[in-house]
């Protein structure tokens, strides 16, 4: 996700640090993944027949060396675990950005008025809190990293109550809702094509299977289909479309409803009280996806 209209370098360094783990450790695990179940399939298909040069099976030797890459790949996932890196990482990301948004605006547990010296103190205790509770992976900062409280964070801090409330609206809560439903759409077309997907392999490998009993071919095609539908759900259960859909749909309408409420804060004590609200509501849907992977 990012930071809405504000330019990234503007945000915390804890936040754009961790944000890049996720990233990284995302493309890991869908890379092993994708490798591994792509390996068992292949090791199935040259399985299933022969293929003699000589003295030499080469349809064996190639399942054997899909069978191996299979075997480094798994040893990877459970060696590395870059899919700790990504929720661990993606957790963080998540935890810092909404305490910069807290202090950004005014929110609970940081407020608005003087004594800007120990809000700054607070929030810098927090993120430390955040880093300490990283254990999965080092988090490697970036080349141009900055401060954990940037100069645009202290001007926005520093607007009055209905500056404010229209950063937040817009660069916060309308973002967030977008953002949200375009994902929410995307996971559940992604779903749509894949349940079609495995539907159709599944019909593939009972045609196949039926050619079989009666010998009208002479090759273990439900084995492969079989294979390759299992590698399919096996893939599913790593994206998990439609439980990310239905989680994604959840919290735009949830931000919806937060929307319709963002003119009812008057006072500067509402005004912190709602933000908590609404970050807590943002917070949630992260939670129930995080608690999902783990």
């Amino acid at each position: 996700m990012d930071m809405g209209s504000h330019p990234e370098a503007d945000f915390p360094a804890l936040y754009r640090a961790a944000d890049r783990g996720a990233i990284v450790g995302q493309r890991r695990l869908l890379a092993a993944t994708g490798v591994r179940l792509a390996s068992l399939v292949l090791a199935a298909i040259f399985g299933s027949f022969s293929l003699d040069t000589g003295r030499l099976d080469a349809a064996a030797m190639v399942a054997a060396c899909a069978l191996a890459s299979a075997l480094v790949s798994e040893v990877y996932l459970l060696t590395m675990r870059p899919d700790r890196q990504w929720y661990e990482a993606r957790a963080a990301a998540e935890s810092a950005k909404t305490l910069a948004w807290r202090y950004l605006v005014g929110g609970e547990p940081f407020g608005h008025g003087p004594g800007d010296d120990a809000v700054d103190l607070l929030l810098s205790r927090r993120y430390s809190e955040i880093i300490n509770g990283i254990k999965g992976f080092a988090l490697v900062p970036l080349p141009e990293e900055g401060s954990q409280v940037t100069a645009m964070m202290r001007e926005i801090r520093a607007l009055p109550l209905e500056e404010r409330k229209h950063r937040y609206l817009t660069g916060r809560i309308n973002d967030q809702r977008a953002w949200y439903g375009r994902k929410a759409r995307h996971h559940d077309h992604r779903s749509g094509q894949w349940s079609i997907a495995l539907a159709v392999m599944e019909a593939v490998g009972l045609i196949a299977a039926v050619l079989n009993a009666v010998q009208a071919i002479n090759l273990d095609l439900p084995g492969i289909v079989g294979a390759m539908a299992a590698a399919g759900i096996a893939w599913l259960q790593t994206r998990q479309h439609q439980q990310l859909a239905t989680s994604y749909s959840i919290a735009a309408m949830e931000l919806g409803d937060i929307v319709s409420r963002v003119e009812w804060p008057r006072t500067e004590g509402e005004w912190a009280h709602f933000v908590d609200e609404s970050e807590e509501a943002i917070s949630r849907e992260h939670m129930l996806w995080w608690g999902s992977r783990s």
